[in-house]
């Protein structure tokens, strides 16, 4: 489409766009900051119009067919959805899933984002200051998990022969998440430059002596004296009555009554409802500091196993494309019996 239609742009009006989609046969789809525009063109069976869907969604999703995809939008009220060419769907998703982090606070608004990855049921947006991970059949909802690049302690990557994983260490704590060889050039690139630009480094050498020294200079800082002392002042005599003495020492508290206070500890594994991460505020999404929501995160421990082990992740790597390849086969099949079966019932 070599220009929009006047009657979209005035819908749009002056709102920042992230995306403007051609989606074939005169339709057309904005992506802005805060809604979705989605133009029709008059057809034999229907008039021209706009509909417009609001990026405040607690859960986005897509539903791919091999020629066309279902984009959903679930809200607190209501779900809505509307369909796009396959070829296009990529394209609208990863630009609504923009929308709906900024939209939705996840992503501050000077924050910029730098790569947007979709990987099957893993999700991947990383902006200048934070890496975030969302892993299930949704492109997103409010289940996630932030790295801020503040509590970051090393960074590096593993190759393997199908998959390579991005091992992000956060406060000792390491954190692997695995993306496809076909794309994983792009995602390291893309990670490592944020981190890099973030901490003013140009090297993976540079970006490890820089937290070393953060780290040295942090445990070097002089911890506050537990009290402070008291000058000029005269202590105060104790009464040396039988009766006050005697209360001081017998009384002990009801056997029912705790008098040590609460207990509890924090520590990176605990998740929280409004998104923390790492001592950081993610916006609506429970956020985890070290916790994992699938199998590729994990603390860090040494690998007794050594090449055995390499060899082992490798073969599950092999093991989980030939899933996806055949997942991918039964689904064309099943396209083509439905083509099938329909054209029978109109009798062709």
């Amino acid at each position: 489409m070599s220009e929009l239609p006047d009657r979209l742009l005035e819908a749009v009006g002056d709102e920042p766009v992230v995306e403007t989609v051609d989606i074939g046969g005169g339709d057309a789809l904005i992506v802005a900051v805060t809604t979705t525009y989605l133009y029709r063109s008059e057809g034999l069976l229907s008039d021209e119009s706009i509909e417009s869907y609001g990026h405040d969604a607690r859960r986005l999703a897509v539903d791919a067919g091999r020629r066309k995809a279902t984009v959903r939008l679930e809200t607190l009220d209501d779900e809505r959805s509307f369909t796009v060419p396959a070829e296009a769907a990529e394209t609208v998703v990863e630009a609504m899933l923009e929308g709906v982090l900024r939209t939705t606070g996840v992503v501050d608004r000077e924050e910029s984002i730098a790569g947007r990855f979709r990987f099957n049921d893993l999700t991947l947006v990383v902006t200048d200051a934070k890496l975030f991970k969302h892993v299930g059949p949704a492109v997103w909802n409010e289940d996630f998990e932030i790295f801020d690049y503040g509590s970051l302690t090393d960074l590096d990557f593993e190759d393997g022969s199908v998959a390579t994983r991005v091992v992000v260490e956060i406060q000792g704590r390491q954190h692997r998440v695995k993306v496809p060889n076909d794309r994983a050039g792009e995602v390291r690139r893309t990670v490592r430059d944020a981190v890099f630009d973030h901490h003013d480094v140009t090297t993976l050498g540079e970006l490890r002596s820089a937290l070393d020294a953060a780290s040295a200079d942090a445990e070097s800082e002089p911890k506050p004296d537990s009290a402070p002392e008291l000058t000029g002042i005269d202590p105060v005599e104790e009464e040396t009555t039988g009766g006050d003495d005697d209360a001081r020492t017998d009384w002990s508290p009801p056997a029912d009554q705790d008098v040590t206070g609460p207990r509890g500890s924090t520590s990176a594994g605990t998740s929280a409802g409004t998104g923390t991460a790492f001592g950081t505020a993610g916006g609506r999404g429970r956020g985890s500091t070290g916790g994992s929501t699938d199998g590729e995160t994990t603390a860090d421990e040494s690998d007794p196993g050594g090449a055995d082990v390499a060899r082992l992740a490798d073969r599950v790597d092999e093991l989980e494309s030939r899933l996806q390849q055949q997942n991918e086969l039964l689904e064309s099949q099943r396209e083509t019996i439905e083509q099938l079966v329909e054209e029978l019932r109109r009798g062709r």
